[in-house]
């Protein structure tokens, strides 16, 4: 296994669905990232697009942070529980941090990550300003600027008419863009079939950061340098649940086997739609797809599947594919979720 870090030198643009541009996210999902790498390794070697789809030889969890040197991972559901109950019976005055701000935290660091995994259980203590992201209002220190993970500004644009050249009526609207601060970005995790499949993929990984990651690649958003290294994790002696980070979509096999009702399964559904990314294909709406997101918590370790979710036609070139396998790590017993 192997943890890839990203430093991005231009602004970014992680869109999320919706009206217009204005609206973003601050990770990349696993699928985006494999079809971005996909089309770097289609245009690098040639591969028959069908077969690289359906066996890439390699799987990749979604993009996390990096903030101040630190990774965060994805709150495995229900690592908070024990921590609500307590906060929810405390008095006003008493309480650290509002229940709220303890619903929005997202990320935790990968010290307290690790702690959560090997089975440990979670304490008021556990949660400050470094460990959780974002963290709760009341413990940013006032007098230090908190550690800001990434900006971001809005700017106008305009569609213009690609036959006359002018301004389309009614066309204006904001695009946002992301600036992440100094020592802060990205990671992702990557395991692969054999070490020639590793060679090609940072090739491509290196392209894919000269050209650019997100929407307006065409304009110098998204480039990126990055760093790779091994990444160690401690399987647990007894493994109670294996938690997600990636997108996840199972198999009927998988289903039938109760990976939606086990136990310890705990799970939040993400909707991915949108246009096909290829050149040949780019102007067609792929079909919808709902995949178990990242944190959920799962009996067994799965292997998901690439769905089907545009068709070859005689206007299409190729079949074109999401990626909803599924990247997950053990977690231990007597941890909280």
């Amino acid at each position: 296994m192997w943890a890839y870090q990203l430093t991005f030198f231009t602004p970014v643009h992680f869109g999320l669905e919706g009206i217009g541009q204005e609206r973003v996210e601050q990770m990349v999902r696993s699928d985006t990232l494999w079809a971005a790498l996909v089309q770097k390794l289609l245009l690098l070697y040639d591969d028959e697009p069908e077969g690289l789809c359906r066996e890439p030889g390699f799987t990749v969890s979604s993009g996390f942070p990096v903030i101040g040197g630190c990774r965060y991972f994805p709150v495995p559901i229900g690592s908070f529980d024990r921590i609500m109950d307590v906060v929810a019976h405390m008095d006003t005055g008493q309480l650290p941090f509002d229940l709220k701000d303890l619903k929005k935290i997202r990320f935790l660091s990968e010290p307290l990550f690790r702690k959560v995994s090997a089975g440990s259980e979670l304490i008021l203590a556990d949660i400050t300003e470094e460990s959780v992201f974002p963290p709760p209002a009341r413990l940013q220190a006032v007098e230090k600027e908190t550690q800001i993970f990434l900006k971001v500004a809005q700017r106008p644009r305009v569609a213009v008419d690609q036959i006359c050249g002018g301004v389309r009526e009614g066309a204006f609207f904001y695009c946002t863009d992301q600036f992440f601060d100094n020592n802060s970005g990205l990671f992702f995790l990557a395991s692969f079939d054999n070490q020639e499949i590793r060679k090609r993929f940072e090739v491509a990984l290196r392209l894919l950061g000269d050209s650019g990651l997100g929407a307006d690649r065409s304009i110098g958003r998204g480039c990126f340098s990055f760093t790779a290294a091994p990444f160690e994790f401690q399987s647990p002696d007894t493994t109670a649940a294996y938690v997600l980070l990636s997108l996840y979509h199972p198999t009927r096999q998988e289903i039938e086997r109760g990976v939606l009702v086990g136990e310890q399964s705990a799970y939040s559904l993400a909707r991915r739609s949108g246009h096909a990314g290829s050149h040949g294909a780019h102007q067609f709406r792929r079909a919808d797809c709902w995949m178990l997101a990242e944190g959920s918590l799962l009996p067994f370790a799965p292997e998901g599947q690439i769905p089907l979710v545009l068709e070859r036609s005689a206007y299409i070139p190729h079949n074109v594919y999401r990626c909803g396998k599924a990247f997950c790590l053990p977690m231990a017993e007597g941890g909280n979720p």
